[in-house]
C-alpha cells in the first residue's frame, strides 16, 4: 500500500505543473518563480527585520517565531480549504483512477501529499527566510537550523487535515444534492466561519497587561503557545532546542494524519463518487416568453461570462472564492481584534495620528496598500480567454468587434477587484475610523488600479491556452496566474516607496497614481481597439 502511495504521490505531483514541450516556457516559468520568490522575499525580509529588531528592544525577540508559526498555520487553513476541494473532487484524473485496482486510502493519502506540496511552496515563499533572518539576527547556534526544517515540514499538516475534513464531510453530506453550486457555499460559509474563529482565538490572546510583557521575557511566546495544538510544541523545540518537543511534534503530525487518512477513506470515496456522477444541477424553469427578451449585446456578454464563473466548480472555488474569502477573513480578524481592550488603545492611538499632518501620507499608504493586497487572489482576467477552451474560436464569429469582448471579458475581474475595495473600504472607516477624506482621495486610484487589473487579460491573450482537458491546469497549475500576485506587489512596492522613501504626502500620491494608471488604461485601450484584427488573428 505504501508503494502504490508513493507512486500516486509523484504522478499527481509531476501533472500537478501544465508541463511544455517547449523548453523556452519553461525557462520563462522558471525564471517568473525566481522573480518572485525574490521579490516576495525581500519584502518579507525587509519586514522581519523590522520586527525582529523592534521585538528585541523589549527582549521579545522569540515572539517573532510564535508571530510566523501563527501566520503559517492560518495561511495553510484558508489556502488548502480551497485548493483540496479541486485535488480532491474536480481534478480530472478522478475518473481514471476509479477503475484501478487502488483503495480509497491510497487515493486519498496521494491526493493529500500533493495538496502538502503546495502548502510546502507556499512556506517557503513566507515563511522560510524569514526564520533564517531570525536565526542570523539573534546569533543562533547550528542545530538551530535542522529543527528549524523539521518543524516547517510539520507545521501545516495539522491545518492541513482540518482543511480536509471540512471539504470532506461537506461533499458527503451533499453528494446527492443536484446544484453542485451549493457545495461550494457550504464550503465558503465554513470557512468564513473557521476564520472568525481563529480571530476570536487571536483577540484573546491579545487581552493582557503591557507592563507584564516589559516585565517578564518571553511572555509573548507564552501567549502565543495558546493559540493552536502544535504551537506549544513547535515554539519549545525551536527555542529551547528541546528534542521531545519536537518528538511529540512529529509523532501528533503523523499520526494525525494517518488517523484522518483512514477514518475519512469511505466519507472521499463517497463524495468524490457524488462529485463525478451526480446531477450537475439543471434547471427546470420553463421556458417563456421573458427568455427571449433581449438585454443588449454588452450586458448578455458580461452575464455569461459571471454565469460561467459561478456554475463552474473549479472556476468558482479558484478564481471567485479567494476574492471573497480574503476580505471576509480581514473583516473577521480587525472585528474581535477591535473588541479587546488593546483594540480600543489603539484606536485611540490612531486617532491621534489622522490629526496629525505629518504622519497623513503614511496612513494613506497603509490603506492604499491593503486595498491592493486584498486583490492578489483576482485572477479572473489572467484565465479570462483560455477558460472558454475551443469555444474561445467563436469569438472571431460574434457579431461585435473583437476588442470589445475582450473588455467585456474584462469587466468580471473589474467589478471583483472593486468589490474587495469596497469591503476594505467599509471596514477602514468603521473599525478603524479613517476619515472620509482617504478614502475619497483613493477613489479614482483604485478605481483605474481595477481597470488595470482587468488589462490582465493581455497575458491571456497574448498566447492563450485553448487546448485543455482539466479546468485545474487553467487555475491551479497554471504558472500565468502568478502574474496577479507580482502586479499587486509591484504596485504595492510603488506606493511604499512614494511615501515611505521619498515621504511624498497623501495628495500628492493620489494626484501621482491617477495621472500614472489614466495614462495606462488610455495607452492600453488603444492598443486593443488598434489591434484588434491583429489580436483576433492569434486563434488561427
Amino acid at each position: 500500500m505504501l508503494n502504490n502511495i508513493i507512486n500516486l504521490t509523484k504522478v499527481f505531483f509531476k501533472t500537478s505543473f501544465n508541463k511544455s514541450s517547449k523548453s523556452k516556457n519553461k525557462i520563462v516559468r522558471i525564471l517568473l518563480l525566481v522573480v518572485l520568490f525574490a521579490y516576495v522575499g525581500s519584502a518579507f525580509g525587509f519586514l522581519s527585520y523590522e520586527i525582529i529588531m523592534g521585538l528585541k528592544a523589549i527582549n521579545q525577540e522569540e515572539a517573532f517565531l510564535g508571530l510566523i508559526f501563527m501566520a503559517i498555520i492560518t495561511v495553510t487553513l484558508f489556502t488548502t480549504i480551497i485548493s483540496t476541494v479541486s485535488v480532491l473532487y474536480f481534478s480530472q484524473d478522478n475518473q481514471y483512477i476509479l477503475p484501478l485496482p487502488l483503495k480509497p486510502i491510497e487515493i486519498l493519502s496521494a491526493k493529500l501529499n500533493t495538496v502538502l506540496a503546495y502548502a510546502y511552496m507556499e512556506e517557503a515563499m513566507f515563511g522560510l527566510l524569514p526564520l533564517v533572518m531570525y536565526g542570523i539576527l539573534t546569533n543562533q547556534s547550528f542545530i538551530y537550523y535542522p529543527i528549524m526544517i523539521i518543524v516547517l515540514l510539520m507545521l501545516p499538516i495539522i491545518p492541513l487535515l482540518i482543511a480536509a475534513l471540512i471539504v470532506i464531510i461537506v461533499m458527503a453530506i451533499t453528494k446527492g444534492i443536484r446544484n453542485k453550486n451549493l457545495v461550494q457555499t457550504l464550503t465558503m460559509v465554513i470557512s468564513i466561519l473557521f476564520a472568525f474563529t481563529i480571530s476570536m482565538f487571536s483577540s484573546s490572546m491579545s487581552n493582557y497587561d503591557p507592563t507584564f510583557l516589559l516585565d517578564k521575557a518571553g511572555s509573548l511566546v507564552e501567549i502565543y503557545k495558546k493559540a493552536f495544538i502544535t504551537m506549544p510544541f513547535a515554539i519549545s523545540a525551536i527555542t529551547d532546542f528541546n528534542l521531545i518537543s519536537l518528538l511529540i511534534l512529529i509523532v501528533i503530525s503523523i499520526v494525525s494524519y494517518i488517523l484522518v487518512c483512514c477514518l475519512s477513506q469511505k466519507l472521499y470515496y463517497r463524495g468524490m463518487l457524488g462529485s463525478l456522477y451526480s446531477s450537475a444541477g439543471v434547471s427546470d424553469k420553463k421556458l417563456t416568453d421573458d427568455s427571449y427578451k433581449s438585454k443588449g449585446l454588452a450586458l448578455s456578454y458580461v452575464l455569461k461570462e459571471f454565469k460561467i464563473y459561478l456554475r463552474r466548480p473549479t472556476f468558482f472555488v479558484q478564481l471567485i472564492l479567494p476574492c471573497l474569502l480574503l476580505p471576509a477573513f480581514t473583516i473577521g480578524m480587525s472585528y474581535y481584534g477591535m473588541i479587546s481592550e488593546t483594540g480600543t488603545q489603539v484606536l485611540d492611538g490612531l486617532k491621534f495620528i489622522y490629526s496629525d499632518k505629518q504622519y497623513s501620507g503614511y496612513v494613506y499608504a497603509v490603506f492604499l496598500l491593503a486595498a491592493m493586497f486584498s486583490l492578489m487572489y483576482c485572477m479572473i482576467s489572467l484565465v479570462a480567454i483560455s477558460k472558454d477552451g475551443h469555444d474561445a474560436y467563436a469569438m472571431k464569429y460574434l457579431p461585435a468587434p473583437f476588442y470589445k469582448q475582450v473588455i467585456y471579458k474584462m469587466i468580471p475581474d473589474i467589478l471583483v477587484c472593486l468589490f474587495c475595495y469596497v469591503v476594505v473600504t467599509i471596514l477602514a472607516h468603521i473599525l478603524f475610523k479613517l476619515p472620509i477624506s482617504y478614502i475619497l482621495m483613493s477613489l479614482p486610484v483604485m478605481l483605474l488600479f481595477s481597470i488595470l487589473h482587468g488589462f490582465l487579460i493581455l497575458t491571456d491573450l497574448r498566447k492563450p491556452k485553448l487546448d485543455w482537458l482539466n479546468e485545474i491546469h487553467i487555475t491551479k497549475r497554471n504558472l500565468r496566474t502568478l502574474f496577479g500576485t507580482v502586479f499587486s506587489f509591484v504596485n504595492m512596492g510603488i506606493v511604499a516607496a512614494l511615501s515611505f522613501l521619498l515621504k511624498i504626502d497623501a495628495l500628492l500620491i493620489t494626484l501621482i497614481m491617477t495621472i500614472v494608471y489614466l495614462v495606462s488604461v488610455i495607452l492600453l485601450y488603444n492598443y486593443i481597439k488598434s489591434n484588434d484584427i491583429r489580436l483576433a488573428d492569434r486563434f488561427n
